[in-house]
């Protein structure tokens, strides 16, 4: 095939031209070299800090997840409690939702929940209210602690309260139905169950009765000089607290089981 006239001349031309001339029609070599390494820099330099970006993301969602899957350290009371929830399925359970209340500032619930899976799983036992205040509840610490996990324990267990008060500055007190029957007598230590008159559970500084809701009984106290005595009736609906001063007296109190006051 034979060029053409024009493709030709275009040949002669570019021969023609002085080798200066045809050098500025195209960059340098040197110039297209440091163009194309500028660039690249730049490619790995944006492909570094995305990579930078990635991993401090993965790691930031990497402890957000452990955080969340964490469990929340609960008190030495809310263990033992849930140590006598003798079903593991159950227990779990109410483990988690426990540690969920508690981590959203509600000790009040966290308890409650622990006491419906015991009340449920003890028929609401009386025998085992009293037996729990004994063993399981002065884990709590003080009395007020004590009280304070128990107020949130009754409104999960239900279906009935508890009388306690303090014995620091108590000489003598007598537990007995309101028709003035026989006095109800401390339960023993180690029993499988109580006898009929047996109502009451002494600990260490404070005194334990049990009730039915409904129910109502009497208290006489004989107190002595020393700390205040208080006395607290807790049910499901709330927590009623008596405070009298340290000193020679005596009173007759009535317990109603079936109103908070």
């Amino acid at each position: 095939m034979k060029p053409t006239r024009s493709l030709a001349l275009a040949l002669l031309f570019a021969a023609a031209l002085p080798v200066c001339a045809r050098a500025d029609l195209i960059p340098a070599a040197s110039e297209t070299e440091a163009v194309s390494y500028e660039q690249k820099a730049i490619e790995e330099k944006q492909q570094a800090l995305q990579t930078d970006i990635a991993e401090v993301t993965q790691e930031i969602q990497s402890v957000d997840k452990k955080i969340e899957a964490a469990p929340v350290s609960l008190p030495d009371i809310y263990g033992v409690s849930l140590a006598l929830i003798r079903d593991a399925q159950i227990r779990e359970a109410t483990q988690q939702s426990s540690q969920q209340y508690y981590a959203d500032g509600r000790p009040d619930k966290a308890a409650s929940v622990i006491g419906r899976a015991l009340g449920a799983a003890n028929d609401y036992s009386l025998f085992f209210l009293g037996n729990f205040c004994l063993t399981a509840l002065t884990a709590a610490g003080d009395a007020d602690a004590q009280l304070a996990f128990i107020s949130g324990f009754m409104r999960g267990y239900s279906k009935c309260g508890v009388l306690v008060f303090t014995t620091a500055a108590v000489k003598r007190y007598t537990v007995y139905p309101l028709k003035m029957g026989e006095p109800w007598s401390a339960v023993p230590p180690n029993v499988a169950s109580a006898a009929p008159g047996q109502r009451v559970y002494v600990g260490k500084g404070l005194v334990f009765v049990p009730f039915a809701y409904g129910s109502k009984f009497k208290v006489d106290i004989v107190s002595k000089a020393g700390a205040n005595v208080r006395m607290w009736k807790v049910m499901p609906e709330g927590v009623n607290e008596k405070n009298w001063h340290g000193g020679n007296w005596e009173k007759e109190i009535s317990v109603r089981g079936d109103v908070k006051f």
